[in-house]
C-alpha cells in the first residue's frame, strides 16, 4: 500500500522519529539516518551503484555546514516507480506503537516494530479465526529525554511487572460512556481488569517530574508523600524509561541502554510527542552583482554537475588542472550561453577565470567572517540586490513615493522587497514534551543517528518576502520606559535554565518582544490582504542587542518546496500604495480582540500561554501556526505596540 508524503513534510512535522498516521489506521514512525544510508546502500547492491546518483538530492549550503559540522544536506527522496536513475527509493519507518487491538472482538497483541504487513487478528471466536482488522493503541510512553516506549499495558493491569507473560492474553474493552478514559479497560485472561483513569496523568515542580501514573503502579492513590525533594524514583513496581529510541531500529531498542526517568503517557497524535527543530538559513549570492549576468547564470545552472559540488567550484576545478584555461575552454564551448552566441567563448572564458581570482581568498575569508548567520542575511538584505539571474532578488525602498510615509519614517529605517527567495531548511532533531531544543543533558542531532554520518536531512524552498528594519534610536526611546516586558523574558531563562543545564540566555530584551509581536499580527493580517494561509506564511526575527552586529528587524516571507507558489501578492502588500494600510490594519488589530478583556487581563497579571512567558497574547489575537513561528508562540505581547487601554503610553506605536 502506497503511504504518501510530502517532501517537506519529511522534516516538519514528520520528521525522524516522529510518529505518522496513515488512513486504514496504520501508525509508522520515520526512522534514523542509517536507516536512510541503509536503504541507499541496499539499492545500490540491488541494480548496480550507477543507477543511484546522489546528486539529484544534496543540497550544498556553506553557512550552515560550517555551523552543523556537517559536509552536505541531502533532500528526503521521491518514490519513483520508473525511469534510469533512483527509482524506488524508500523513506524507512517501523511500525508503532507496537500495542494493537483487534476492531473486531477486542484482543490486544503487540507485533514486531519491523512487521511489514499487520496481521489480522487470529483469536478464536465463534469456532473459527476472528480475521478483525489491528487497530494501533491511541497511547505511547516518553519521557524528557526524547525516548520513547509501548506503553506497559500488562504491568498497569496486574499492578507490577509479571514473569509468565505469554500467558496472560489483553482485552481492550471501550464503554459507552463519554469517552473519557475510566470508560476504558484492559482486562487480562487471568481475571485481572483495570480502566485507564489517570494513566495520563503527571506530577512536576516546573519542567521537573516527581511522580507519574505508571511509576505509581502498586500503589494507592493516597500512598507516598511524594515531591520534588521526595520523587517516587524506586518503586519496585512502577513502570521507569527504558531507553528506548525505537526510529534506530533495532539496535536502537535491543541495545537501549536503561533511562530510568519517569514515562509520561500521551496520546500519539499530541503535538507535544514530537518537536521539530528546523535550522534554516537563506541563500545568499558569493558572486558580486558587477559579474555579467549570462556568467552568473551559467555558475548556478553548473550546481551540483560534479557531485555536490557548487557551479564555481565545478569550474574551479578544471582552472586548476590548467591554469592556462584551454581545459576550461574546452568546458565551456558545449554550453548553451556559447552555442547560442550569447558571449563569446573567449570573454566567458576570460569573466569566469576572473570571478575563480576574486574568490580564490574566499575560504581564509569565510574563517574570518562573523558566525552569526542571520548578521549576514542582515546586511545582504539592507545592501539589496537587483538580479534577475540569481536566487535572491532584493529591492530596497525609500519611504519618499509611499502613502503616509511619515508614518512609515517616524518607526522604521527601511523596507525592501524580496522578490525571490531561496531557504535552506535543515532538519537537525527533535524533541519530546518540551519545545524543540530542550533536551536535557544532549544535543537532539545525536539522536538521529547510531553511527557518524556526515550529512543532515533539507530541502530548498523558494518563495518572497517583506523586510522592515526598525529605527534603532525610537527602539532606544521605546526601551527606557519599557522595563515591564523584562518579566516575560526572565521568566523564559528561568524555564529554560532548569530544563537544560547548558543553557545559556539568550541575548534579547523587551523590544525583541515588540518585534516579534509586531510580526505575528502581521502574518494575520497578510492572510486577509493577501490570501495566503498562515501556515504558509513565516517569520524571521533579526534581532541583537550587540553594538557591534545590532539588528532591529523583520521577514515575513512565503517559502513552498512541493505545493503552494508564490504569486507576487505578498511583495505586492510592502509597495508605495498598500504597505501603509497593512501597518495601520496590523497596529489596529493589537488594540482591542474578541478575548478581550480576559486576554489583556491575564497578560498583564499571571501571563498566559506555554510556562506563562507570554503576556497579551492568545490564539485570537497573536498565535500563529508552529510552522510560521520560530520561537514557537512565546515571548508575545500585543500591549507592546499600542499599550493597554489604561496605559497606551506603552506601546511603541502609541
Amino acid at each position: 500500500m502506497a503511504r504518501n508524503l510530502r517532501s517537506g513534510q519529511l522534516l516538519s512535522p514528520f520528521g525522524i522519529g516522529q510518529i505518522v498516521n496513515f488512513p486504514n489506521e496504520e501508525s509508522l514512525m520515520i526512522c534514523g539516518l542509517d536507516n536512510w544510508d541503509d536503504i541507499l546502500v541496499t539499492r545500490k547492491e540491488e541494480v548496480g551503484a550507477a543507477s543511484v546518483d546522489e546528486s539529484e538530492f544534496t543540497i550544498r549550503e556553506r553557512r550552515l555546514e560550517k555551523m552543523l559540522g556537517v559536509e552536505k544536506f541531502k533532500a528526503p527522496w521521491a518514490y519513483k516507480k520508473a525511469g534510469k536513475m533512483n527509482t524506488k527509493l524508500s523513506i524507512p519507518a517501523i511500525r508503532f506503537p507496537g500495542w494493537h487491538y483487534c476492531s473486531v472482538c477486542g484482543y490486544m497483541v503487540q507485533i514486531s516494530y519491523d512487521q511489514k504487513d499487520v496481521p489480522e487478528c487470529k483469536q478464536t471466536r465463534k469456532g473459527k479465526d476472528c480475521n478483525g482488522r489491528l487497530v494501533p493503541m491511541r497511547f505511547v510512553a516518553v519521557c524528557q529525554h526524547g525516548h520513547i516506549q509501548d506503553v506497559p499495558f500488562k504491568e498497569w493491569v496486574h499492578g507490577g511487572p509479571i514473569t509468565d507473560t505469554n500467558h496472560h492474553l489483553l482485552k481492550y474493552e471501550s464503554g459507552t460512556g463519554s469517552g473519557e478514559l475510566a470508560s476504558i479497560s484492559i482486562r487480562c485472561s487471568c481475571g485481572q481488569r483495570k480502566s485507564l483513569a489517570g494513566l495520563l496523568n503527571v506530577r512536576k515542580a516546573g519542567s521537573i517530574v516527581f511522580d507519574s501514573a505508571l511509576a505509581r503502579i502498586g500503589h494507592g492513590e493516597d500512598d507516598g508523600n511524594f515531591s520534588i525533594e521526595n520523587p517516587n524514583n524506586s518503586n519496585t513496581n512502577g513502570q521507569y524509561c527504558l531507553g528506548h529510541r525505537p526510529w534506530l531500529w533495532p539496535e536502537g531498542v535491543k541495545s537501549a541502554r536503561y533511562c530510568g526517568a519517569h514515562l509520561q503517557v500521551l496520546i500519539k497524535g499530541c503535538s507535544n510527542v514530537h518537536y521539530s527543530e528546523i535550522v534554516s538559513a537563506l541563500y545568499l549570492p558569493e558572486i558580486e552583482d558587477k559579474v555579467n549576468p549570462l556568467v552568473l547564470q551559467l555558475i548556478n545552472r553548473l550546481n551540483g554537475m560534479a557531485g555536490d559540488q557548487t557551479g564555481l567550484d565545478y569550474l574551479k576545478m578544471f582552472y586548476n588542472q590548467d591554469p592556462t584555461g584551454n581545459i576550461l575552454r574546452a568546458v565551456l564551448m558545449g554550453q548553451p550561453e556559447v552555442i547560442k552566441g550569447q558571449i563569446l567563448l573567449d570573454e566567458l572564458v576570460q569573466e569566469i577565470i576572473s570571478v575563480i581570482a576574486d574568490k580564490g581568498g574566499q575560504d581564509i575569508a569565510d574563517e574570518n567572517k562573523s558566525d552569526n548567520l542571520c548578521f549576514e542575511e542582515y546586511e545582504c538584505i539592507l545592501k539589496g540586490r537587483n538580479s534577475e539571474s540569481a536566487d535572491f532578488k532584493a529591492l530596497r525602498k525609500s519611504f519618499e513615493n509611499y502613502v503616509d510615509n511619515e508614518l512609515h519614517s517616524e518607526s522604521f529605517e527601511t523596507v525592501v522587497l524580496i522578490e525571490k527567495l531561496k531557504e535552506t531548511r535543515v532538519f537537525k532533531g527533535f524533541s519530546r514534551i518540551n519545545g524543540a531544543g530542550f533536551w536535557p543533558g544532549n544535543d537532539s542531532s545525536q539522536n538521529l543517528t547510531l553511527h557518524t554520518v556526515n550529512w543532515l536531512p533539507a530541502s530548498e524552498v523558494f518563495g518572497e518576502g517583506i523586510f522592515l528594519q526598525f529605527k534603532d534610536d525610537k527602539i532606544d526611546q521605546w526601551l527606557l520606559n519599557n522595563g515591564r516586558y523584562q518579566r516575560l523574558l526572565n521568566q523564559y531563562h528561568d524555564i529554560n535554565n532548569k530544563r537544560q543545564m547548558t543553557f545559556t540566555n539568550r541575548d534579547i530584551n523587551p523590544a525583541f518582544v515588540l518585534i516579534h509581536t509586531f510580526a505575528h499580527l502581521l502574518i494575520k493580517r497578510l492572510c486577509f490582504n493577501c490570501g495566503y494561509g498562515s501556515s504558509s506564511l513565516r517569520e524571521k526575527i533579526y534581532f541583537s542587542s550587540d553594538p557591534g552586529e545590532r539588528m532591529n528587524g523583520v521577514l515575513i516571507y512565503t517559502s513552498s518546496g512541493d505545493s503552494e507558489v508564490s504569486m507576487g501578492g505578498l511583495v505586492r502588500q510592502g509597495t508605495e500604495k498598500f504597505l501603509s494600510k497593512l501597518i495601520k490594519e496590523a497596529i489596529e488589530d493589537s488594540r482591542w480582540r474578541s478575548a478581550d478583556p480576559v486576554c489583556s487581563d491575564i497578560g498583564q497579571s499571571s501571563g498566559q500561554g506555554p510556562d506563562n512567558v507570554n503576556g497579551s497574547a492568545c490564539h485570537n489575537c497573536c498565535i500563529v501556526p508552529e510552522t510560521s513561528c520560530e520561537e514557537y508562540n512565546v515571548l508575545l505581547d500585543r500591549s507592546s505596540l499600542t499599550g493597554t487601554l489604561v496605559n497606551p503610553e506603552w506601546g511603541f506605536f502609541s
